[in-house]
């Protein structure tokens, strides 16, 4: 019993020992910019954001000396693009961990034009802007930027949060969610429309455009009321320079706009009508209206 209390009471100043300030030093780290989107258990976080197609925009990453010291003295710290640490993310998600993999971004696409910063004494962070040429981006692509810091006269590199992949990507002027105003869904089975599935769309509902070229996104077909639409996967549509608009799927050539009727974008109002079919005939979408309601999350 004597030996089992001293053990405990040792364990005890053990868990305490962290919590000491004298006993803990700070590291020096990138602080997430948003929630990584990276599986727990990463190497390294992945931020994954995306941009609206324009010549430029900027990241602001900030840097920190965390934890419970201060800071009495200037910080001078280096930094880099490191694709041995992409690398090192991409190995763990293929063999271990089977999360997004990602292509070293091209010098073309970015531009980090601050590698050597300070954290000046008394204080605890500093900010570094990394720019993004998303006109520059190829939209097949998932490329990240991996930025790492490489040295710090002074204090302790976080060995995880030392690194910071930058998933960025780019979304066109279409990309958003858009709310259903109109139109309606015609399921025939024994060449009558199923009342549960077919029908006017019910009000309430949202349907997401994403990005997957410069003038291409992709959408969902929903039933009436909401539901998935099977065996339509990868329904896409082409907005054409006179903002007609031409529907496809990439698993299902038989999907084609509705003979003789509107498919076609309004800048203006930023809406869409679509009138569009497979199966024959037996499935079709007509006078859908989508309008922007605002950009997807």
């Amino acid at each position: 019993m004597l030996l089992l209390g001293a053990f405990m009471a040792s364990c005890l100043d053990d868990d305490k020992a962290p919590l000491d300030p004298g006993t803990t030093q700070n590291v020096i780290e990138f602080l997430d910019p948003f929630v990584p989107a990276s599986p727990s258990g990463s190497v390294y976080p992945a931020y994954s954001t995306s941009f609206v197609l324009a010549p430029s925009a900027e990241l602001p990453m900030t840097i920190s000396y965390s934890g419970p010291n201060e800071n009495s003295e200037d910080i001078d710290l280096t930094l880099a693009v490191d694709p041995s640490a992409l690398e090192e993310y991409n190995t763990q998600m293929a063999n271990e961990l089977h999360g997004t993999e990602y292509e070293l971004m091209p010098e073309a696409n970015y531009d980090l034009s601050v590698t050597s910063v300070t954290i000046p004494a008394g204080e605890t962070k500093v900010e570094i802007p990394v720019t993004f040429f998303p006109e520059n981006f190829d939209f097949s692509k998932n490329f990240a930027l991996p930025i790492r810091i490489t040295s710090a006269s002074r204090g302790v590199l976080s060995a995880h949060y030392s690194v910071a992949l930058l998933a960025v990507g780019v979304r066109n002027q279409y990309d958003g969610i858009y709310d259903v105003i109109g139109g309606g869904i015609i399921r025939l089975v024994g060449g009558v429309n199923d009342p549960a599935l077919g029908g006017d769309y019910v009000d309430g509902l949202t349907m997401d455009m994403t990005t997957l070229a410069s003038n291409v996104v992709g959408i969902e077909p929903i039933w009436k009321d909401g539901s998935g639409v099977g065996g339509v996967v990868g329904t896409n549509l082409t907005i054409n320079a006179d903002n007609t608009v031409t529907v496809r799927s990439s698993t299902n050539p038989a999907v084609a706009n509705t003979p003789a009727a509107v498919n076609a974008y309004d800048p203006a109002t930023r809406t869409f009508t679509l009138n569009f079919q497979w199966g024959g005939g037996t499935r079709e979408i007509y006078d859908l209206q989508l309008r922007y309601a605002g950009p997807r999350p």
